[in-house]
């Protein structure tokens, strides 16, 4: 059925008179009359009762009319909808963070920039390391996620970089390396290593573990922990130390301190990863978003 059919009937019901509906509509009085009689047709039965003192509704018509009334405005709605979203406006964006930034401030706060300034997108966050968000925004089930090294090679992803990290040694605040802190990686060859398992998030740990290996240093892994939050309670806890983002610091738990190392100079880009093909204006407005300010950690102190 055609809309304008609809649009046009309206207005002849708004206007009482098919001569006054023509001229606003506009358009002719007599191809008007036949819009009407070929919306009758399709409808299959009549809707208006036309005499010279202007038109008035059966009882099907009536009916017709509340019903297509609510019809447009459905209809209008759903213009409006397409339109904001196309524009960033309104919808949902799903969004995956890696775990150690939910707890960091400079994050948290984009977030919420983002909500105050976009109220009826409705943002959906999920919690995942990068090797699962990566999977997860190729299979659709993220429209976007905060992740550290993206596939270089995967040209279906496209990339923002929000800000870049860098690695620290995270040591118990009681522990020897903490009143005697090394100076170079190859000196914690001997110590007790807190880890995360490959198979999270296989291009963080390679890149990592071959950074290491150029400077000497194979860590002597003695406990995993499934993020970065577990490994932090482990230091915590003397079973170990960490090497771990200095933004994780953030959030850390009492009794932890950090270290710069001379040849711990890998850095971490903190990136915004989307489809290529995903057309969600949402993304492109928590860029803009991300872009007006600074995104880089506060310095910590160590």
């Amino acid at each position: 059925m055609d809309f304008k059919r609809l649009k046009y009937f309206q207005v002849v019901v708004e206007e009482g008179a098919i001569s006054s509906a023509a001229r606003r509509v506009p358009l002719a009085q007599p191809a008007l009359s036949r819009q009407l009689q070929l919306l009758e047709e399709e409808v299959g039965t009549t809707l208006l009762i036309r005499s010279r003192h202007g038109i008035r509704l059966t009882a099907a018509g009536e009916a017709f009319y509340r019903d297509t009334r609510r019809l447009l405005d459905e209809f209008e709605k759903a213009k409006r909808n397409a339109r904001r979203i196309a524009d960033g406006q309104f919808g949902q964006l799903r969004l995956g963070v890696t775990v150690m930034h939910l707890w960091v401030p400079q994050i948290i706060g984009l977030l919420n920039r983002f909500r105050e300034c976009y109220p009826e997108v409705t943002l959906k966050v999920e919690s995942l390391l990068s090797g699962p968000q990566v999977e997860a925004i190729r299979r659709g089930r993220l429209d976007a996620g905060m992740l550290f090294f993206p596939p270089e090679d995967d040209s279906s992803l496209c990339c923002h970089c929000l800000y870049e990290d860098h690695l620290v040694l995270v040591t118990s605040a009681t522990s020897r390396l903490a009143h005697n802190p090394p100076k170079s990686l190859a000196e914690l060859n001997d110590e007790n290593f807190i880890w995360f398992d490959r198979n999270a998030t296989p291009v963080y740990h390679d890149k990592l573990i071959h950074a290491f290996q150029r400077e000497g240093f194979t860590p002597h892994v003695v406990q995993e922990g499934t993020d970065n939050a577990t490994m932090l309670c482990l230091v915590a806890a003397g079973m170990g130390c960490s090497i771990l983002p200095a933004m994780t610091m953030a959030g850390a738990p009492e009794g932890l301190v950090s270290h710069r190392l001379e040849d711990l100079n890998l850095t971490l880009p903190l990136m915004l990863v989307w489809r290529r093909d995903s057309g969600l204006s949402a993304v492109r407005r928590l860029i803009e978003m991300a872009e007006t300010e600074s995104l880089a950690p506060h310095e910590v102190k160590e």
